[in-house]
């Protein structure tokens, strides 16, 4: 296939209830509103990357039901080749269904999420390998390789994999923060984590290296311990505190614009997926991510995940 940035990840159905603040455990809250919208993190950052201007591809599973037609739908809306989408037969595969996303948010931004993974759990290292194939014409225009956590690890191991023999730049947004992906963090050319994930993966890395129980003073600090192997860059998302860049030779701070936060459910996704178009797009690290974190200041004031993300015109207005 043939597009500059080329995103492994899971499609969910987001169920988003609306609530005046989120509940603590044991607590019942009455929900303000109900509503299903597209997501999940892979078709986050994926539509948020198209609407950076960015060819993108998809790679991930859906099942053969109505929400996996919709989603499958919003994609080839948005531009997104779909040809490695893999569709699984939910009659004799019951639990491939597509993905589900519980989402809680709280007036003031914040929300609470549970993944059910359905189809996207399917997806294997051998149907990965396909997106990397050489297209007919002899060369390839893909620049980034994107993936997440909410697909196997096998499988993003694998996309990874093909991407490096395919002379690739990889990304690694590990989300959810699964310690066993911690070899998959130096393997990859960049990190993009939040810091609830940088404090899971840092103290995982030194607990490895035989510092279990130290405490950082302060992200960067964190950060500099996941610099190992390939990786050569973790940017720490901060939201409204901005994000930071940290290198083997330096740490630069990024901050974020004040806004009116109606929905932080897919401000990470869309720092990704805008990173990754920059990048195939040939700007600087430094320039991509100060426009990585103004595309996600915009898109969390507004509600949804997918639906949030903003256009190229957008950033680019004076």
């Amino acid at each position: 296939m043939s597009a500059e940035v080329i995103v492994c990840g899971s499609l969910n159905t987001d169920l988003v209830a609306r609530v005046a603040q989120l509940p603590r455990p044991g607590e019942t809250v009455v929900g303000e509103s109900l509503t299903r919208l597209p997501g999940g993190k892979g078709l986050n950052q994926a539509v948020a990357a198209a609407r950076m201007g960015a060819t993108v591809a998809m790679v991930g599973a859906r099942g053969d039901d109505a929400d996996g037609a919709t989603l499958a739908a919003l994609l080839v809306a948005e531009g997104i080749d779909t040809r490695d989408l893999r569709v699984r037969d939910t009659r004799r595969m019951p639990d491939a269904h597509t993905g589900l996303a519980q989402v809680i948010v709280a007036a003031d931004g914040e929300n609470s999420i549970v993944v059910h993974g359905g189809a996207n759990l399917t997806l294997t290292a051998e149907e990965v390998h396909a997106a990397f194939a050489v297209p007919a014409s002899g060369a390839s225009s893909t620049k980034i390789a994107l993936a997440q956590l909410e697909t196997p690890l096998v499988a993003v191991a694998g996309f990874f994999e093909a991407a490096r023999e395919a002379g690739v730049r990889t990304m690694l947004n590990p989300a959810p923060a699964l310690v066993d992906a911690l070899p998959l963090l130096a393997d990859v050319d960049l990190v993009v984590l939040n810091e609830i994930e940088l404090g899971v993966f840092s103290a995982a890395a030194a607990r490895e290296a035989g510092a279990d129980g130290i405490r950082f003073a302060r992200p960067v600090d964190a950060a500099m311990v996941l610099l190992q192997g390939r990786c050569q860059a973790v940017i720490v998302t901060l939201g409204a505190e901005g994000a930071w860049l940290v290198t083997g030779e330096d740490a630069v701070h990024f901050p974020a614009p004040v806004v009116t936060v109606v929905d932080t459910t897919g401000a990470g996704d869309c720092f990704c997926g805008v990173l990754a178009a920059a990048l195939a797009q040939g700007l600087d690290l430094e320039v991509a991510i100060a426009r990585a974190v103004a595309a996600a200041s915009r898109a969390v004031t507004r509600p949804g995940a997918a639906p949030a993300m903003p256009r190229a015109l957008e950033l680019d207005a004076p």
